[in-house]
C-alpha cells in the first residue's frame, strides 16, 4: 500500500474554506437538517482524503477511537434525558417552577436566571446538568410570565458556562489543565482575570435587557397566579420532591460519577412519584424513558384552563425521557465521522503546522491557541478532543517564550469551551436546543458570559505588548 500524500497548504485551505460554505449554505442559509449537512461535508472530505491516497477503513479505524471516548457522554445524555423525565413525573421541577413564579420578578427574570445558573453550576461543575435542570425550570417561568426565550436560554446558557469553565469539578476544567500540563487550581485563577470581568458585563447586559419589562403587568401576574394554582392542582406539591435535586448536588460535592448521580437521582425521582403523585406506575415509567406527557396526569381533564394557560402548561410538562436525547447522538455520531474524514485528510493538520512558524510574538501564540481551539471545536464539535491537539502543536511555543502553561490552559477554555455550545452542529449546541427549546442560532447572540469572557481573553492576548498584567511566564520573560 502506497504512502499517503500530503495535501498542500492552499489545497487545505481550499477544503476547510468549503466545508464552512456548505455548513453556512446548509443550515445558517437553507435551514437544513444538521444530520444531512454533516453527512454531505463528510462526503466531501472524504473523497478529499482519497485523492491523497485515505481510504474509508482508515476512517472507520479512527471513528473507533472517537466513539470509544465518548461513550461516557452517551450515557450522559441518555441519564439527563432519564433524569429530566422522572423529575417531571415526580413534581421536582414542577416544584422549582413553582417557587420559581413565586419569587421572580419579570424585569429581573433574565438576571436572576443567569445568577442562579452561575451559583448551579459553580457547586456542580456541569453546564449539561445545569441546563437539564434548573435551566428547564427557568425556562418554564420564562414561558408562563411571556418574555423572551432566546434571551432567557441565553441568561441560562452563560451561567451554566460559568461553572463549566471555573469549577474545580467540571471535566473540561479538569481535561484543559491536564492537557496544557498546568495544576487544576493554578488554572482557575488564572482564568479569574477574564470570567470576573466578563460575569461583571452579563449582570449589567442582562439587567438591561429585562429593564424595559414590566414587573407590575396585571396580565402577566394574573398568568403566574393561574400557572401556579394549576400546578397546585396537578401535583402534590412539598419540599420533599427538591431531594433529587440536592443528590445531585451532593453528588457533585463527593465528586461521586456523575452518569451513576444522576440514574439515582431519577431512581429517587420514581419512588417519590409513587408516594406522592396520582399517576399509573406504567405512565411513571414510560415518562424515564418515552419523556413524561401532561396527559398522564389524571387531574387534567378535571381541571379547567383556558387555552393559552393549557399550552404553558403542555411546554413545562412534556419534555424529557431518554428518546429526546436521540437527535443530540445521531448529531454526535454525524459529526465524529466528519472529524475522522477530516483527521484521515491531514489538511487540519497542514494548516496548523504553517500556522505555528508565524508564532513569533506573545500575543500571536495566545491569539493562535484560542483561535485554533475555535477552528477545533467547530471542525470536531468537542472541546476536550481540541485541548491534546493544542497542546501538541503549540507546546514547543509556550515553552520557547518562557510562557506559563496556564496562559495555554485560559486560551484553549476561551476558544473551545465557551464557543462550543453556541455552533448548531457540535453536541453542546445539539444539547442546549433539545433541551431548553430554543434554536442555537436564536440564543446565541444573548449569551453574554461566553461572548464576554472571549473578548477579555483577547484583550489578556494583546496586553503583553504593553504589560504583563494577566499574563504568567515560567521565569524571566523572553520577548
Amino acid at each position: 500500500m502506497n504512502a499517503q500524500k500530503q495535501p498542500s497548504f492552499m489545497s487545505a485551505v481550499c477544503l476547510l474554506a468549503v466545508i464552512f460554505i456548505i455548513f453556512a449554505i446548509g443550515i445558517g442559509l437553507l435551514n437544513y437538517p444538521v444530520e444531512f449537512t454533516l453527512i454531505c461535508i463528510t462526503i466531501v472530505t472524504s473523497l478529499y482524503a482519497g485523492m491523497y491516497g485515505g481510504h474509508w477503513s482508515e476512517v472507520m479505524a479512527v471513528l473507533v477511537g472517537k466513539i470509544k471516548d465518548a461513550v461516557p457522554a452517551i450515557l450522559l445524555l441518555l441519564s439527563i434525558g432519564m433524569l429530566i423525565g422522572c423529575w417531571m413525573v415526580s413534581g421536582t421541577i414542577p416544584q422549582m417552577v413553582f417557587y420559581g413564579l413565586a419569587i421572580i420578578n419579570p424585569a429581573y427574570l433574565y438576571l436572576t436566571a443567569f445568577l442562579v445558573t452561575v451559583c448551579i453550576s459553580t457547586f456542580t461543575g456541569t453546564s449539561w446538568g445545569t441546563a437539564g435542570t434548573i435551566g428547564v425550570a427557568l425556562m418554564a417561568v420564562a414561558s408562563a410570565m411571556d418574555v423572551s426565550l432566546p434571551i432567557t436560554a441565553g441568561a441560562v446558557i452563560s451561567g451554566a458556562y460559568f461553572g463549566d469553565k471555573l469549577s474545580p469539578l467540571s471535566d473540561t476544567t479538569n481535561m484543559a489543565a491536564i492537557a496544557a500540563g498546568a495544576d487544576l487550581y493554578q488554572s482557575i485563577r488564572n482564568m479569574l482575570y477574564t470570567a470576573l470581568p466578563a460575569f461583571g458585563c452579563a449582570c449589567i447586559g442582562f439587567y438591561l435587557l429585562g429593564n424595559h419589562l414590566d414587573g407590575g403587568n396585571s396580565s402577566q401576574l394574573a398568568t403566574i397566579e393561574v400557572m401556579k394554582s394549576s400546578l397546585s392542582s396537578l401535583f402534590w406539591l412539598n419540599p420533599l420532591l427538591l431531594s433529587p435535586a440536592l443528590l445531585v448536588f451532593v453528588g457533585a460535592l463527593k465528586k461521586w460519577d456523575s452518569v451513576l448521580v444522576l440514574v439515582a437521582s431519577a431512581l429517587s425521582g420514581i419512588l417519590l412519584a409513587v408516594l406522592f403523585q396520582n399517576i399509573a406506575m406504567a405512565d411513571i415509567i414510560s415518562a424515564a424513558i418515552n419523556g413524561f406527557k401532561s396527559s398522564m396526569l389524571p387531574e387534567l381533564q378535571a381541571l379547567s384552563m383556558d387555552e393559552s394557560t393549557a399550552k404553558n402548561i403542555n411546554v413545562l410538562l412534556n419534555r424529557g425521557g431518554m428518546y429526546s436525547m436521540v437527535s443530540p447522538i445521531v448529531v454526535m455520531l454525524c459529526a465524529f465521522i466528519f472529524a475522522s474524514a477530516l483527521d484521515v485528510s491531514g489538511a487540519l493538520a497542514v494548516i496548523l503546522r504553517s500556522l505555528v512558524k508565524k508564532l513569533n510574538t506573545i500575543t500571536r501564540t495566545i491569539l493562535a491557541t484560542m483561535f485554533t481551539s475555535s477552528l477545533l471545536v467547530a471542525c470536531t464539535g468537542n472541546a476536550v478532543i481540541s485541548f491534546f491537539i493544542v497542546k501538541s502543536m503549540y507546546d514547543p511555543c509556550y515553552k520557547e517564550k518562557k510562557l506559563h502553561m496556564v496562559n495555554m490552559s485560559r486560551a484553549m477554555e476561551s476558544g473551545a469551551t465557551l464557543l462550543e455550545g453556541l455552533f448548531p452542529w457540535t453536541i453542546s449546541g445539539m444539547f442546549m436546543a433539545k433541551t431548553l427549546g430554543v434554536a442555537t442560532l436564536d440564543y446565541a447572540p444573548f449569551v453574554l458570559f461566553n461572548l464576554a469572557c472571549l473578548l477579555m481573553a483577547i484583550v489578556y492576548a494583546i496586553l503583553p505588548r504593553w504589560t504583563h498584567f494577566g499574563t504568567r511566564f515560567e521565569t524571566a520573560v523572553v520577548q
